[in-house]
């Protein structure tokens, strides 16, 4: 038992790292508070999407006699007998023909949600809170329960990931948008990396809408130092290319000099030799070991014309002549229309009605996680996870909670006889011919199997964000022309800034806001306006002060002395406080 094994465990060594190669039949959330914290390095998941309906398919063949007894056998081991046990431990009974795969996909919070989880949800994590509690006035309380129960295992998930370690959720459009936001209060918008579109199919026929053609992968890291590699299209280009060694644009300095005679600067041109990127790791490991150590262009060039790797146009300009294997081809980004839903007759195919294709998940393995890292899906029923991430030479460990799924994880790498893995069960007696060379052995664990947890259980500490008190635009007490008319009954139609007299009309004489204008009516009273002349409001727009303009002013002549400055300065001063008592007699009650 995983049990009794922990308690040999060194201090240093998490548990994950002895579990390896095991997929455990259980309700993945004890079985993820079970997992020591901060162990995993990629999290990939293609949980239910929330449709409010029981998915069912043919398994693809039907379980043999053999394959049948092997599961009666674990559920007799686990102490699992009829249904109703299965219910109470939390997992799944699978159909007892061996001729079905099914899974529920309806959700409620009687049967899904623990109840001191939500109420405790309200102070650790208020913003996940009330999203949940919009979801029920938007959507229903079956989707409500959906993204509580995604929630709740999604802390968890976040919690054992390395600080470099990255998660995919798998979605539709039917929560899609209820699942990044819930992401967002996990794991942070700052860690919010990617929203990735794959169009599973190329079409089909709809009545009174477009056609779902797609489905979303959410892309999330734990920090900002997250692991990640740029992944290519093949090229298809099967000949050598010229690569110029120079770019567009001039730049100064040792860029500009000639070599071999060729000058780019005289062409509007400058050097661009390369140093890093696809083609200098390429000439590095296959041509000249320590290139990209060489920092000035004119050695550089030296040693690419010595390795025989440059030559020259017609017209004498020089290039790389790459040949097609340094061609890494075309970067993949967030629109994966190359990879299509499994044909009926592939050879990955289980019966799993939503099953996911392995090239979806080595694409995402083999760009956010290291070879020999650990990669776990919770969520593991038709094991294209695990399967991935053995091919692409990552360790995994996978979760279930239907006992069908190691039956299924069984075949799925039966049809991968080169990767010499053998499941536990087949040791005992002969071994077929094709696991003759194996040299890994996968493991099945049941729900009272559960890895023992050897890092601290630190209560979850509250979260709580303080926001401000919301400030809306408002309408002033008064309009603006009430207050240039105010003013100008006072005051007059001098201009504050400068003392020049104007005409009593608004296009000469402005209303100026002292501190710039908002824009949310919180400061367009009396106490932030003053009249000003068209050049003092240019002048002061909203990067000068009122001394600043007044100086302005003084400089540009239309204030003739130091002293008409001063008296012009003071002048505001006293109309400004005038104007902040004005305020005090005609501004609202706050009552």
């Amino acid at each position: 038992m995983e049990q009794q094994l922990a308690s040999t465990q060194t201090a240093n060594e998490l548990n994950a790292d002895r579990i390896c190669g095991t997929m455990f039949i259980s309700d993945n959330l004890p079985f993820l508070r079970s997992l020591d914290s901060e162990s995993i390095d990629l999290v990939c998941i293609d949980p239910p999407f929330g449709k409010q309906q029981t998915f069912e398919g043919m398994i693809d063949p039907p379980l043999t006699p053999a394959e049948s007894a092997e599961e009666r056998k674990l559920m007799d081991r686990w102490g699992i007998y009829d249904a109703a046990t299965a219910y109470e431990i939390g997992i799944e009974w699978p159909d007892q023909s061996g001729m079905t795969a099914k899974f529920s996909d309806i959700w409620d919070f009687p049967r899904r949600v623990a109840h001191d989880w939500y109420q405790r949800l309200e102070h650790t994590n208020p913003a996940l809170y009330l999203l949940i509690e919009s979801t029920r006035y938007l959507q229903d309380d079956g989707i409500a329960a959906y993204i509580s129960f995604m929630a709740e295992r999604m802390i968890e998930i976040r919690r054992v990931l390395k600080p470099t370690g990255n998660v995919y959720l798998h979605c539709d459009h039917e929560a899609n948008a209820y699942l990044r936001q819930m992401m967002d209060a996990i794991f942070g918008t700052a860690n919010f990396k990617n929203e990735i579109v794959w169009q599973r199919s190329p079409g089909r026929s709809t009545g009174n809408h477009w056609g779902n053609t797609t489905d979303f992968i959410l892309f999330y890291s734990k920090s900002r130092d997250y692991v990640w590699k740029n992944t290519y299209h093949p090229s298809e280009n099967q000949n050598p290319t010229r690569v110029p060694l120079d770019a567009a644009g001039v730049r100064h300095g040792k860029s500009g000099q000639a070599w071999q005679g060729y000058n780019p600067t005289e062409i509007g041109r400058h050097w661009a030799v390369p140093r890093t990127g696809q083609l200098a790791r390429w000439i590095e490991e296959n041509v000249l070991p320590g290139y990209p150590d060489i920092e000035e262009p004119h050695e550089r060039l030296d040693a690419l014309n010595d390795a025989g790797l440059i030559v020259w146009s017609d017209s004498g300009r020089p290039a790389i002549l790459r040949p097609p294997e340094a061609d890494v081809g075309t970067k993949i980004n967030n629109l994966w229309n190359d990879i299509n839903l499994l044909s009926p007759t592939a050879i990955e195919r289980t019966g799993y009605p939503t099953q996911k294709p392995q090239a979806l998940a080595r694409r995402i393995i083999e760009a956010s996680s290291s070879p020999g890292d650990i990669v776990l899906d919770c969520f593991a029923g038709c094991a294209y996870v695990p399967v991935a991430a053995e091919i692409s030479g990552r360790k995994w460990i996978a979760c279930d909670m239907s006992p069908r799924a190691w039956t299924v994880i069984r075949r799925q790498f039966h049809k991968h006889p080169d990767l010499g893995i053998i499941t536990e069960g087949e040791l005992s007696g002969s071994v077929e011919s094709r696991f003759e060379n194996a040299d890994k052995l996968i493991k099945v664990r049941g729900p009272g199997e559960l890895p023992r947890r050897t890092t601290p259980i630190v209560e979850q500490q509250p979260i709580i964000k303080s926001l401000p008190r919301l400030q809306f635009k408002r309408k002033p007490v008064e309009t603006s022309n009430e207050i240039w008319q105010a003013f100008v009954d006072e005051w007059g139609t001098a201009c504050w800034y400068c003392g020049a007299e104007k005409a009593a009309d608004r296009r000469e004489l402005h209303l100026d806001h002292i501190k710039p204008n908002k824009g949310d009516g919180t400061n367009d009273d009396c106490f932030n306006r003053a009249l000003a002349c068209a050049p003092c409001n240019s002048d002061k727009s909203n990067n000068l002060s009122v001394e600043e303009t007044i100086d302005k002013a003084l400089k540009d002549g239309r204030i003739q002395t130091p002293a008409r400055r001063n008296e012009v300065l003071r002048g505001f001063k006293s109309r400004h406080e005038w104007a902040k008592i004005r305020w005090t007699r005609i501004k609202p009650n706050p009552s």
